[in-house]
Formats: C-alpha cells, structure tokens, sequence
C-alpha cells in the first residue's frame, strides 16, 4: 500500500547566494513516516530564506513585511536616476506591480509583496495609501506634491514620495541585506517604469498582462 508523504518544516543548513554558509529555519518539506526520507524543493529553501531575513530586519526596525518591496523600490537607483525617491506616485504603484510580476516568474511569491486591486486605474498596491501615511508618519518618507502636463494641456498634480535621512538608512541596510536577485529585480523594474508616461504605462500593462484589459480603462495619474 502507498504511504502518503505528511507536510512538515524543517532546518536546513545551505549557503546563501553568495556562498556563505546559513541555517534556514520553516523550510516547508515533505517526510515519508515510514522511512523518515524528508524531500525539500529548492524554492521552498529560497522562499524561507528571504522571509527569514525580512522578518529579523521588519521586527528590529518596526516596519511591515511588505514594506521591503516597497523600500527596495524608493531606494533602487538605476543608471542615472536620483536614488531613494519616485517623482510621481503612479511609477510606485506600476513599479510594485512589476516587481511582483518579475520576482513570481522566478522566485514564486517568495518575497512579502502586498495584494494588487484591478482598479480603473490599473492594477494597484491595496495598501499603498496606508503604508505611505505610516511612512511619513513615522518619518521615514516625505511627500511633495508635483504639478506635470498631461497629453490634452491639463495640469496634473501628483505625489513626490522622498526617503528622508532615516528611511534611506533603513532602506540602505535592507538593500545590503536581501539576497542580490532581489535588488536587481527591482533596479531592472524602475529602470524600464520609471521613465513611462501613464498613457504608455497603461499600454504596457494592457500587451504584458492583457487580463487587466477590462478592468484598467483610466490612465493612472496619482
């Protein structure tokens, strides 16, 4: 008669992405109870890995862990762009979308991200407004408000989220922290966002991720 493989956690001891030794704790695995074999998939020790360093950092600095992504995304600096801000809202909203894209085609959801809405306005963080009054409440951001011209002549005005001198401390020793896959996925997504209008975003989503067709009908302009 088959025997059935029971669910279990387990500590491995492995190396890290760059070859140190490290012992992950919560590696969800499968255990034969006759023979005691346990099997362990690779993503699983991956997905605990990451969690376990996003829970150490989030406990000590008293911040939530879908905050990392949403640091990870202010901070990143790619090419010439000024480090530890986003000069409209929007590109946060769209950078934080693509990044949970990007990290779930190679690393599943092994990274704390929060939950998207299909809003008019395109898929967007559903606690992003909370997250970033928390922010600035705690200091740890400044908003600044931008007035830019849309295609029709109308003037827009929108969120400049600014890391202050704590916030980029924090986002700084989180971006040395986290494995490296991570901090070049979020620079490879503010790289190609960044630089988009909401017209162009809006048409980026609807090619990539046609699903959002029906539901994102208004560019987003926050």
């Amino acid at each position: 008669m088959e025997h059935k493989w029971i669910e279990i956690e387990t500590t491995i001891n492995t190396v890290n992405w760059k070859g140190e030794p490290i012992e992950v704790k919560g590696v969800k695995a499968f255990k034969d109870p006759e023979t005691e074999e346990i099997m362990v998939y690779p993503p699983e020790v991956a997905k605990a890995e990451i969690n376990q360093v996003v829970e150490q950092f989030t406990e000590r600095m008293n911040i939530c862990p879908r905050d990392v992504g949403t640091l990870l995304m202010i901070l990143a600096k790619p090419g010439d762009f000024p480090e530890g801000e986003v000069f409209y809202k929007y590109h946060l909203q769209k950078m934080m979308f693509y990044l949970w894209k990007s990290l779930g085609k190679i690393y599943g959801d092994s990274l704390p991200l929060d939950h998207f809405l299909p809003a008019e306005n395109g898929p967007v963080p559903k606690h992003l407004d909370e997250d970033l009054r928390r922010f600035a409440k705690n200091k740890l951001i400044r908003i600044k408000y931008e007035k830019w011209e849309d295609a029709s002549k109308k003037i827009i005005t929108s969120k400049r989220i600014i890391l202050t001198r704590e916030g980029k401390k924090i986002a700084e020793e989180l971006w040395h922290r986290i494995p490296e896959p991570y901090e070049k996925t979020a620079l490879s997504v503010k790289k190609r966002i960044y630089r988009l209008d909401p017209d162009r975003v809006r048409h980026l989503v609807h090619k990539e991720f046609p699903e959002y067709k029906n539901t994102y009908l208004k560019n987003d302009i926050e």
